[in-house]
């Protein structure tokens, strides 16, 4: 049989920042097909460090209980378990109540993701996706195996090709990104769309063109369940020249101007969030 890996980039073992409202795992799968000239987690977008999937799934339910993790035998990897036992594991009390994948784009490894969120449903766990949106057919493979809760979907520009090669260095993402959106929309799962904003891009023109698309999408598709778009401060990362951000007052000032189709947050320092109602 056929040994499953996982090209693990990070774990980290308790975040209520990436689900607000949830206490999750968040696993980092490594490599990412985009290249965003702004990009915090570009130490992911290749290299190889995988793992047995076991191991990993050793390590998810021991974190589901809190629990350190130690070796049966000596002579046995510590991490090693099979699925039926890190099931087991994590039954009564659990620490953590949700498993999120991101990356990278976790979508690039589909079938790693898939093993996961079939693991995390044993564990009880609801399943959290943050993705570009560049594998459509592998969001919806999953949407129709009903093995995500809720998607965190990265919208990055307008969903026109120049813009969209623009902001990740790729040429034709546009047309992915829109059908797994509609894809998203189509099926009615809890969604998130979240747009980092930097001080050259996107546009206000492209805020207002992504909120009016969304708008429509929610109209066209009663079953949607569009939560919210998320307006985030686009930072500086590590060893990036440094620039002045959007301010916090800039974009609530945004939020509000396009909130009247939607509902529009957004997420800046100082470590807050702002709604409009």
């Amino acid at each position: 049989m056929k040994e499953i890996t996982v090209n693990l980039g990070g774990i980290v073992p308790l975040s209520t920042v990436d689900w607000p409202g949830r206490a999750a795992i968040v696993l980092f799968l490594r490599g990412c097909p985009l290249r965003c000239p702004h990009c915090h987690n570009f130490a992911l977008q290749s290299g190889d460090s995988s793992v047995n999937l076991h191991s990993v799934a050793s390590k998810i339910a021991s974190l589901v209980k809190g629990e350190t993790i130690v070796a049966r035998e000596p002579s046995q990897n510590s991490w090693q378990i099979d699925l039926d036992e890190a099931a087991e594991r994590a039954s009564n009390k659990p620490f953590v109540d949700a498993l999120v994948l991101s990356g990278g784009e976790p979508l690039m490894q589909s079938e790693p993701a898939e093993r996961l969120f079939r693991l995390a449903r044993s564990l009880q766990l609801c399943t959290g996706l943050e993705t570009s949106g560049c594998y459509p057919e592998s969001l919806r493979r999953l949407l129709e195996r009903d093995l995500v809760d809720k998607v965190f979907l990265d919208i990055k520009a307008a969903l026109q090709d120049q813009s969209y090669e623009k902001a990740t260095g790729f040429v034709g993402v546009a047309a992915r990104v829109r059908e797994s959106l509609m894809i998203c929309m189509e099926r009615g799962v809890p969604l998130e769309v979240r747009t980092t904003v930097f001080p050259e891009m996107p546009a206000a023109s492209e805020l207002v063109e992504i909120t009016c698309m969304l708008s429509e999408l929610k109209n066209m598709y009663p079953r949607s369940c569009l939560e919210r778009l998320v307006l985030q401060q686009g930072l500086p990362r590590e060893g990036e020249e440094r620039f002045e951000p959007v301010s916090r007052a800039r974009l609530q000032e945004i939020a509000r101007s396009i909130g009247g189709w939607i509902l529009v947050g957004v997420k800046a320092k100082p470590d807050n969030f702002f709604e409009t109602r």
